[in-house]
């Protein structure tokens, strides 16, 4: 009986111990982004509000696996609507060289789909990301796996598969239709096939405290109503820093998306977006976004041209940060829409953000 009890007293500690120890190493952070706009087209627009809230929390489980779990509230349409944005169960120890996900994520494509708003060098998504993507980052719930490849220069290759039963921050036109039948239930708008994506990336160290990286992206995804979304993208980032600060940061993407369904006309748009900032000293930076969107529409024949928009747009930034907790940023934003037979159209905002952040967050590569 001694013994039995002895055993389960040690239990009891060791058990309580290891609860003590998973809580010190939990890492806990909050983050609020809040803007501003000031729209000189529409000012029924003009309100300031909190573009999100988070609360996330993540660390180790185990020697092996690490957990993240991250609640946050988004604005839509003036209301703050509360989620779990990310949950997920990683590890980079389990296999040597590579790391996997799984749970709920932001897809590892592209460049700005990796990080949350708050982490951007620019307040709004270029219209590439927001129209290909999404407003922050596509969200799905799967698998990803990354390896690095076994050669002298850094090449590390990410594969993931996902539901794929939305895309994105809202549906595309085939699937709102097919959501307004009252007969529709989860298992009709089950894709034929699921969200899937691949990723190179290279990173090449010239030293100095300088260094470039690049990726190439492709993402597929067949919807449950037979539509067909193949995505193209290369990104590019080049960093020249001092200490802590940025000196020079150079940021691109370019994204080609091909539609189609059956029966129904190809659609083709392609986008791209270029970045440049300079540190003009620890705490104030200025920079200037260049944007490009083209969408174009063919019959199957390839002979008919119904559609040839072209979107560009200019948006230097101006951004003052306090400390590596708090900044404040101002941006511009001169968007010009070509519409065929069409005079331009402009639209110009004033955006004004502010980020706080309670805690350390995750360190993100590169």
């Amino acid at each position: 009986m001694i013994r039995v009890l002895f055993v389960l007293l040690m239990a009891t500690y060791s058990t309580a111990t290891y609860a003590q120890s998973l809580v010190q190493n939990m890492q806990v952070t909050a983050a609020l982004d809040a803007l501003a706009p000031l729209n000189f087209e529409h000012s029924q627009d003009n309100k300031a509000h909190l573009r999100s809230a988070e609360l996330m929390l993540y660390g180790p489980l185990d020697p092996t696996f690490d957990m993240l779990l991250n609640f946050a509230a988004h604005s839509e349409e003036g209301e703050m609507k509360p989620e779990v944005h990310e949950a997920y169960l990683s590890s980079s120890k389990l296999i040597p060289s590579s790391r996997f996900k799984l749970g709920k994520f932001f897809l590892g494509v592209g460049r700005l789909n990796q990080f949350h708003t708050h982490d951007w060098p620019f307040i709004s998504a270029p219209r590439v990301q927001a129209e290909f993507l999404a407003e922050e980052a596509v969200i799905d719930t799967g698998g990803e796996f990354s390896f690095l490849l076994p050669l002298d220069s850094y090449w590390d290759v990410t594969v993931g598969i996902t539901n794929g039963y939305t895309f994105g921050s809202h549906l595309h036109e085939h699937e709102e239709e097919e959501s307004e039948h009252e007969h529709e239930n989860e298992e009709s708008r089950r894709p034929h096939v699921p969200t899937h994506y691949l990723r190179v990336v290279n990173f090449q160290d010239f030293g100095n405290s300088r260094g470039l990286q690049w990726g190439l992206n492709y993402l597929g995804r067949t919807s449950g109503l037979g539509q067909q979304t193949q995505l193209y993208g290369l990104d590019v980032v080049y960093k020249r820093t001092s200490g802590k600060t940025v000196d020079f940061l150079f940021q691109s993407e370019l994204w080609y998306r091909h539609l189609s369904a059956p029966a129904e006309d190809l659609d083709q748009e392609a986008g791209a977006y270029a970045f440049a900032q300079w540190a003009l000293s620890e705490q104030f930076y200025a920079g200037v976004r260049l944007d490009l969107f083209k969408s174009f529409s063919l019959n199957f024949e390839g002979t008919t041209e119904r559609q040839d928009n072209l979107n560009y747009a200019i948006v230097p930034t101006v951004t003052f940060k306090n400390s590596e907790f708090t900044y404040f940023r101002a941006a511009y934003v001169l968007d010009t829409q070509k519409l065929q037979r069409q005079s331009d159209q402009v639209e110009q905002t004033l955006q004004l953000q502010f980020v706080a952040l309670l805690g350390a967050h995750p360190a993100h590569s590169f």
